[in-house]
């Protein structure tokens, strides 16, 4: 017992530390607590991440850095309506075709199941009760969407939300590339003089987080759109559908390529059926993510985040379940930022018992 207290005041006497440690205790108290309050600006954070790089790449060539800013913002918002208003009903006349086809699909589900016992004599499952238990879950489906929609006056302050974060999202990214330096020496006003602990871990962070938010935003634009293309080409009915599929994949490494393939396999199988052309589209989206891992995500991360695949898996477990969708995508950041805590940790224990050895 006396072991243990001496071990916690050892730890509590370092002030640093300690302060890193109730550090990472308020981040995730204010994520837990308000992480609803918090999205827009978690979002314009990531924005201006990206949108920074711009920035200081024409900062360099010696454009004013308002300039700059107001370039970079100005091209972004034009391109970002450009995709609202040309791809988005595209994407939305394709998901109400499938729904709108889905009992076809679950039918030719069940003739291929008919026409492959019929050929190969297989009595292992019956296709009624396949098509019975696809038809009742589709059913859920439909009744759960129209009682969406009858609650839809009940959303009205949640659709109030969204076009406010429509409004505030840009214009906390445009402050937040305005006034990044002001900001950020404003931060450093508020914490202690000694912060070399807190200092490590940022620079840690801004360099790892940046790149892994940058890198993954280019890569979800690049590879979503290749396999648009690609889909496309091949006259898939549901190309854009499966490019923005793929491209959202992106964010969720390991599990997302795996759980997308899925819908990439069952929508070419509903178009084409068992022929050499669903056998094409199955082959293009492996060659698509295997280009992916070995030529896009080498080019354009130059520092990847250095954390374990169960690690990976893990933290988008963990935080996916603490705060849904958006848990997802801010997992790979939050666990750097547990690592980099954990190891400085780890470090000045080391350090402290070799200094009590010697």
């Amino acid at each position: 017992m006396k072991a243990m207290i001496s071990w916690v005041s050892d730890r509590l006497a370092d002030t640093q530390l300690m302060m890193l440690l109730a550090s990472l205790l308020a981040i995730f108290t204010l994520l837990i607590f308000f992480s609803r309050i918090l999205a827009p600006l978690l979002v314009a954070i990531a924005l201006a991440y990206v949108l920074d790089t711009i920035v200081r790449f024409f900062v360099v060539r010696h454009m004013p850095h308002f300039t700059a800013v107001l370039l970079v913002f100005s091209t972004a918002m034009i391109l970002v309506s450009f995709t609202l208003l040309t791809v988005v009903p595209i994407l939305t006349d394709q998901i109400i075709g499938l729904m709108n086809h889905l009992p076809d699909y679950i039918q030719s589900i069940r003739k291929s199941m008919e026409s492959l016992q019929s050929r190969y004599g297989i009595n292992w499952l019956n296709p009624e009760h396949v098509q019975q238990l696809m038809e009742s879950n589709s059913g859920e489906f439909q009744a759960w969407l129209t009682s969406m929609l009858k609650k839809s006056f009940g959303l009205i302050p949640s659709i109030i939300a969204l076009l406010v974060y429509t409004v505030l999202v840009p214009v906390l990214v445009f402050f937040l590339l305005k006034d990044k330096e002001a900001i950020l020496a404003w931060s450093n006003e508020l914490l202690p003089k000694e912060r070399s602990l807190l200092k490590r871990v940022w620079q840690e962070l801004d360099t790892q987080i940046g790149n892994y938010i940058q890198g993954r935003f280019w890569e979800s634009v690049f590879i979503g759109l290749l396999m648009w293309m690609v889909f496309a080409i091949m006259g898939h009915n549901y190309a854009l559908l499966l490019g923005v599929l793929t491209g959202i994949s992106v964010w969720i490494p390991f599990v997302g390529a795996a759980v997308v393939t899925f819908p990439v396999m069952f929508l070419s199988f509903f178009q084409w059926g068992v022929t050499d052309m669903t056998l094409y589209a199955i082959l293009a989206y492996g060659i698509v993510q295997a280009f992916d891992a070995n030529i896009v995500i080498p080019w354009l991360f130059s520092e990847i985040v250095d954390l374990h695949p169960i690690a990976i898996i893990m933290a988008v477990l963990v935080f996916g379940n603490f705060w849904g969708f958006i848990g997802v995508f801010i997992a790979i950041p939050m666990a750097v930022l547990v690592q980099s805590v954990l190891s400085i940790f780890l470090e000045r224990q080391h350090n402290q018992h070799v200094s009590e050895a010697g």
